[in-house]
């Protein structure tokens, strides 16, 4: 786990050292350039990974699971 967390923090690290914006672009939002647009994206799904991230607690994810079957404790 401690290798894949150095390995993240590195790979972002290099995407924002060698051109942020021209590289947010290129994986969010499939552009050449240096808009705004892929930043916008990358924000985007940061704050959508945190909200489920937020939210996967043993309430939420019992109601959850409760849609697709019966759940014991």
């Amino acid at each position: 786990m401690i290798f894949f967390v150095v390995f993240v923090i590195v790979h972002v690290t290099l995407v924002f050292a060698t051109g942020a914006l021209n590289n947010l672009n290129h994986m969010y939002a499939g552009r050449n350039d240096d808009s705004w647009v892929g930043f916008a994206f990358f924000a985007g799904s940061l704050v959508i990974m945190v909200a489920g991230w937020m939210a996967a607690r043993p309430i939420v994810l019992r109601s959850l699971a409760s849609l697709t079957g019966s759940v014991t404790r």
